[in-house]
């Protein structure tokens, strides 16, 4: 599926408006024209091979091909980044039964450098088939990445001083996935606006790899994070790669 969408994506003329928006998609955001594409690769490849899954992706809502089990899809995460063209964007699939707790595979690729991360539960996290491991704090050489925009609490700029370095990348699954492979330590959402917070479908995959990978997820209250496979719930986050730096953070 991962390939396809790259394929996909990479097919597209350079003269292709990415940043058209089609229509309101099934999350309430608008859906742009990489979006439809990239998640017309996916929906064509579940049919074609009549695989045993429902479908739950951010444009086109939820699929019910009455399975016990459902892909969890974010054809483009960082849509923006690919329609601007700056390079960072991926392609994230997960399944699982209901819920981020129950996600048994995640997927996640770089569609800019084809670098894929991989996690099945109890099985450990992989970049490229390559074990990866996230690494111990050092607050002398801390890089935090954080949520910034519009709708960020002042919380996200006291978290961004904390860190010796801070990078705001614009792409969650991706930047957590960093944290797996041990190139960040911490990735801090808070949003003002309850419908601007993260969607399970953004990081179904990336929490499981980080999990897998030895790091850990929270939301706000300092709870693992778990969030149903449901379009309209939304969550503020801590995602880390040593639990030193809840201690610091919280």
């Amino acid at each position: 599926m991962a390939r396809r969408v790259r394929e996909a994506e990479r097919a597209l003329p350079r003269s292709h408006d990415r940043t058209q928006e089609l229509y309101q998609g099934a999350d309430g955001t608008p859906t742009c024209a990489v979006d439809k594409v990239a998640e017309d690769a996916i929906l064509q490849l579940v049919e074609e091979r009549n695989l045993p899954y429902n479908v739950l992706s951010e444009e086109i809502g939820f699929v019910d091909r009455k399975k016990a089990k459902t892909l969890v899809i974010d054809p483009i995460d960082g849509t923006y980044n690919s329609a601007m063209g700056l390079p960072f964007y991926s392609v994230s699939l997960a399944i699982g039964t209901k819920s981020l707790h129950d996600v048994e595979a995640g997927l996640v690729q770089n569609l800019v450098t084809g670098d894929t991360y991989y996690a099945e539960r109890g099985k450990g996290a992989t970049l490229n088939d390559d074990p990866i491991h996230t690494r111990p704090f050092n607050p002398y050489k801390s890089i935090f990445l954080v949520y910034v925009g519009k709708y960020a609490s002042a919380d996200n700029f006291h978290f961004a001083k904390l860190g010796v370095r801070a990078r705001a990348l614009g792409c969650a699954s991706l930047e957590m996935c960093l944290l797996a492979e041990g190139k960040a330590d911490a990735y801090y959402m808070n949003c003002e606006v309850y419908e601007k917070s993260i969607r399970v479908v953004d990081i179904a995959a990336s929490a499981l790899i980080l999990r897998e990978a030895g790091g850990g997820i929270v939301d706000l209250s300092d709870r693992p994070l778990d969030m149903m496979f449901d379009l309209k719930e939304r969550s503020n986050f801590l995602a880390y790669g040593d639990e030193e730096i809840k201690k610091v953070v919280m």
